[in-house]
């Protein structure tokens, strides 16, 4: 509990807070206690060594907590000045001393405490709310869930939540390229769907998609496979983008980044209490930045601005505006042929830089904008009532000249025209009760709430003939003119779903329901037929989980879930797009070592995906649906920090994917489109201790992708290939300097069907300043 909440208190009456603490070792409970209390705790590990602490779920004063964690051991906290607490023997217990004078050491725990939501000292986090929507530790989620955390997106200079991926299992990145527009992921082989503060962003085409900002994340998180507390979901999970919010804690940095192919970017992070008693809240985030992109003739330039307010009139209520605003001015990538980029060419290779558009007319700009409200009010020491809201609009002006094939000399491209503008408008609303309780020796964390969400987008978009170019020698400037309006149309979507979740706990058990109900009523209104068609669909998905925890830190586990996904829009021959399903089964292992901050998960699992939308470059939205893909196996992933200077994640992935039901008898038994069979990766960061190097850090990391295939009848595949990234870093009071390196040998990769290039090597110094 932080000092302005302590201050709303009554001063006879003890702050109670709720806790969650598993069963384990005694050091490892006091430790998370005091995090999760906010408080100092000193204790010789002498006096714990050797000793299990039961588990402690539920609202208590920090001495009741003590106590609970400490009496059975005949030990006690004995209370100092500023709130800290020393534990020691407990009166008239004689205490263990090796020698008349022996001084022991003493470990102090000083944390302001984990929260879901908030910020994680570095690379593993405690606890997470995306797979249960209820801020429940990690080691008791029977889901594998992947916590990317602010210290390993700077570590890594990431420059999109997509790069802040790339060392997890079970993701494969790149799928159709470097974009800077836009991501281009699978998890366990399928797209997920991203949510920013748990709310699904607005995406309705291939075109038309949000670019969240990582310089304004605190934590980027994944759940792995379907879930049903979250919903519209999808069966490759979600991407839960975790805001950086409002804290008393004076927050005050500013950043300059320099980089090859002249990227220029400066950022700000200033926030802090507004008023003398801590009630009041606020945080300031912002980009903007000039760059080229990695083609000829391209950019990558943005401004981006995130206010946020937090207002705690009362100890119990909580207020939080956040608003946020991007302007992208970009240049989409070269789209070339099927194939093109892994067929032999008498001409020899095509040049990475190579732009294959029209300079100036050729342009991806994005304008977004949220504003979003969020509510939490404690009815009671077990009930909690909050609501949150949003509303986003996406405005898309998307112009492209793309090549479609080459001509009988293997060096003239013929090429096609396009153009998208698009309105999106996203509203949801959703409130929820939490009540946290017991019925006899099982705990309860009781989730009910309602969901109600309504996209709505006006999509103007047309293809058309443009003129050749030769890929080998272009000379650019031949006339383009917008294509005339020949697809896409009005379209809306509206869903309101209803959901139940218990998480309940008994001894080192947890088992966790999930029931939800969704009904969705989508409509589409084409512009070139003139057609116009209404569906309505109602489903209900469950999640089920059990987990044991056992007192040396293992954590095996088993979940069940289902997954709806309503789809706007249609395919070509007016028939409306089916909901897209998903169910998963899954199997794993988790493992926190006592006394090291570390995860490791190892599962197993079996995904099922049908109604899948297929997208052509040559088609302004979808063209068909696939009957059903089916993925599974193996996936490992571990966050680490081995000692006080040593960090590590790393992750391994062995994919079986198949499409077991298609229209195209072809496709049936085939590894699916943006699947790798294999994908590991390894990083490692390590800081000096050395007084001759201090402040110094360095980091490097390993990224493999096996071959992915490149055409639905595996006739043709992209080759594997191994990247490498690397970091230096030095700081010295306020001032830090890092040097990243993403792709360091600069290897030469090719992503989707043959047809797009991925990342070349990019270079970034920053220069930091903090006060």
């Amino acid at each position: 509990m932080n000092s302005a909440r302590a201050q709303a208190q009554p001063a006879d009456v003890p702050a109670r807070a709720s806790f969650d603490i598993p069963a384990g070792a005694l050091e490892d409970a006091l430790s998370s206690f005091a995090r999760q209390a906010g408080i100092t705790l000193s204790f010789d590990p002498a006096l714990v060594r050797g000793k299990n602490a039961a588990a402690i779920q539920g609202r208590r004063t920090v001495a009741e907590g003590l106590a609970e964690l400490l009496s059975p051991h005949r030990l006690e906290a004995v209370p100092g000045t500023s709130g800290a607490y020393a534990v020691r023997q407990a009166t008239g217990t004689p205490a263990a001393v090796s020698g008349p004078n022996a001084i022991l050491p003493t470990l102090t725990v000083n944390a302001p405490g984990e929260r879901a939501d908030g910020q994680v000292e570095g690379y593993v986090a405690q606890r997470s709310a995306t797979a249960t929507r209820t801020d429940t530790p990690l080691l008791e989620t029977p889901r594998a869930v992947t916590v990317v955390t602010r210290a390993q997106m700077d570590d890594q200079a990431v420059h999109t939540v997509e790069q802040s991926l790339r060392y997890s299992a079970g993701v494969l990145t790149e799928v159709a390229g470097y974009d800077t527009r836009f991501a281009s992921l699978t998890v366990r082989g399928f797209a997920p769907a991203e949510y920013l503060d748990g709310f699904k962003l607005p995406t309705n085409s291939f075109a038309t998609r949000w670019l969240v900002e990582p310089q304004a994340l605190e934590r980027v998180e994944l759940l792995k496979g379907p879930g049903a507390v979250y919903d519209p979901s999808a069966p490759g999970g979600a991407i839960n983008m975790v805001s950086k919010r409002p804290s008393a804690e004076a927050v005050r940095e500013v950043s300059v980044s320099l980089g090859n192919r002249n990227r220029r970017q400066g950022s700000f992070d200033i926030g802090g209490a507004m008023n003398a008693d801590g009630s009041l809240l606020f945080r300031l985030n912002g980009v903007l930045r000039n760059s080229d992109g990695q083609t000829d003739y391209s950019r990558d330039d943005r401004s981006f601005i995130a206010p946020s307010l937090t207002w705690m009139p009362s100890a119990r209520t909580k207020v939080t505006l956040m608003a946020e605003a991007t302007r992208d001015r970009t240049t989409p990538k070269s789209i070339w042929p099927q194939s093109a980029l892994i067929t032999p060419n008498p001409w020899g290779s095509i040049p990475r830089e190579r732009y294959i558009g029209e300079p100036g007319y050729d342009r991806y700009n994005r304008d977004a904008f949220s504003l979003t409200y969020l509510f939490e009010h404690q009815l009671s020491d077990n009930w909690t009532l909050r609501q949150n809201a949003r509303h986003a609009r996406l405005d898309i002006d998307y112009r492209q000249v793309y090549g479609t094939g080459f001509q009988s000399d293997l060096r003239t491209l013929d090429r096609m025209v396009m153009r998208v503008d698009e309105r999106n408008r996203t509203s949801t609303l959703d409130t929820q009760v939490e009540g946290r309780f017991s019925t006899g020796a099982v705990s309860h964390t009781l989730l009910m709430g309602m969901e109600y969400q309504r996209q709505a987008s006006s999509q103007q978009g047309g293809i058309g003939p443009a003129p050749s170019i030769d890929a080998f020698a272009p000379v650019y400037g031949q006339p383009v003119s917008d294509p005339p309006v020949n697809g896409l149309g009005d379209n809306s979507i509206t869903q309101r779903g209803f959901y139940v979740q218990d998480q309940m706990r008994k001894g080192p058990w947890s088992l966790g329901l999930t029931v939800r109900q969704d009904r969705a009523r989508s409509s589409v209104n084409r512009l070139v037929s003139s057609s116009f068609g209404i569906d309505t669909n109602t489903k209900t998905t469950y999640n089920a989980g059990l987990l044991y925890l056992a007192p040396n830190g293992l954590a095996p586990y088993f979940s069940y879930a289902t997954s709806f996904t309503p789809l706007p829009g249609a395919i070509p021959n007016g028939t409306l797009l089916k909901p897209e399903l998903g169910r998963q089964f899954e199997a794993g292992l988790k493992y926190r070592p006592p006394g090291i901050d570390a995860l490791f998960t190892v599962s197993v699992f079996d995904l099922r995906k049908s109604n899948s939308p297929v997208f052509d470059p040559f088609v302004i939205g979808p063209v068909s649906q696939i009957g059903e893909v089916r993925t599974r196996g193996p996936e490992f992933e571990a966050r680490a920090a081995l000692t006080k200077q040593l960090k590590l994640v790393a992750s391994y992935t062995l994919l079986d994917a198949k499409v077991t039901q298609s229209l195209n008898p072809a496709e049936i038994g085939k590894q699916p489109l943006n699947t790798a069979r294999q994908t590991a990766s390894l990083w490692l960061d390590y800081r000096f201790g050395s007084p001759a190097l201090k402040g110094w850090s360095v980091g490097g990391g390993i990224r493999h992708v096996g071959k992915v295939p490149a055409s639905t009848d595996n006739s043709s595949y992209n080759p594997p290939y191994t990247l490498v990234d690397a970091a230096l870093r030095y700081e010295q009071g306020p001032y830090s300097f890092a040097l990243n390196a993403t792709n360091l040998t600069d290897r030469s990769y090719v992503a989707g069907n043959g047809q797009y290039f991925g990342q070349r090597r990019a270079v970034q110094a920053k220069f930091s300043y903090r006060w």
